[in-house]
């Protein structure tokens, strides 16, 4: 029985670690250069997501959201006479931020970053679960046997 709390501790403590990717993203609008961005580096998670997504409706107010736990990070430039507007921010990977008619002026550019472009990858601590209960329960059925 002792063994068996043991196991149950150990599957609790790993259920609390999450296995997560995470991907930064420079998030921000502006009609300057693209230098404007560089202090504002966020993680992606969904409350990010839906910010990018309300920035990018602003523009194409059509687009279809889809929520996804999975993001990427954009950038979407619009022409409207002789103003530039950017912006820049993560997004449900989920979502094309590129397609569709803009509301209002052109659309010039649109991009999903990579590793390069400002974006990078930022990992978290991860762990697998069902790995760790597994070789916990080999290990308690041992002493047992």
């Amino acid at each position: 029985m002792n063994h068996f709390k043991h196991l149950l501790v150990g599957i609790l403590l790993c259920s609390f670690v999450q296995n997560a990717f995470s991907i930064s993203c420079f998030s921000c609008e502006h009609t300057d250069s693209e230098s404007v961005c560089e202090d504002n580096l966020i993680e992606c998670d969904a409350s990010a997501a839906s910010l990018g997504m309300i920035r990018v409706a602003a523009f194409k107010p059509s687009m279809q959201i889809i929520q996804s736990s999975s993001f990427r990070c954009f950038e979407l430039v619009v022409e409207e006479n002789s103003a530039v507007f950017r912006t820049r921010g993560c997004a449900y990977d989920t979502v094309d931020v590129c397609q569709g008619e803009v509301r209002v002026g052109v659309q010039t550019g649109c991009s999903w970053c990579s590793d390069n472009d400002g974006c990078n990858s930022a990992g978290s601590f991860q762990t697998n679960v069902l790995l760790i209960a597994v070789v916990l329960l080999v290990g308690v059925l041992q002493k047992m046997f």
